[in-house]
């Protein structure tokens, strides 16, 4: 699918950011969503003057549902077997977080000789004398 439609069908979904219930009364809570819990939260009850809460009814569109944003299907990649069989027209890669630098430098290396696009690319850069040394 092409990059501009999903941000077209997107367009039209209008979701709410959600976050964490009292992010705002204390700072060392932040703002990344937790699930409101207990039998008198105002939040979870849904009371006027809070933020929207999580609901089914805000879901992606069924037509951009698990499409990056490039327009292209992500596949989960932990070595080179993997990456042989990903289709570059249809799909990027997220490469594992579990992996070393090297070997992350090389299926990064491997999958841009093959022209797939590689979603969180250059985040563990090794130097050669680095590597070396360890």
């Amino acid at each position: 699918m092409e990059p501009q439609m999903i941000k077209k069908i997107r367009a039209k979904l209008r979701k709410p950011e959600f976050l964490r219930p009292h992010y705002w009364t204390r700072v060392k809570l932040g703002t990344s969503w937790r699930k409101p819990k207990g039998i008198d939260n105002k939040y979870r009850h849904e009371f006027k003057g809070y933020p929207p809460n999580v609901k089914i009814g805000y879901r992606t569109p069924k037509a951009v549902r698990g499409y990056h944003p490039s327009g292209k299907i992500p596949v989960y990649v932990t070595n080179e077997s993997e990456l042989a069989k990903v289709d570059p027209k249809t799909q990027c890669v997220i490469l594992s977080g579990r992996l070393g630098a090297q070997k992350f430098a090389k299926l990064e290396a491997m999958a841009v000789e093959k022209g797939i696009l590689v979603v969180n690319g250059k985040q563990k850069n090794v130097e050669k004398g680095e590597s070396e040394n360890a």
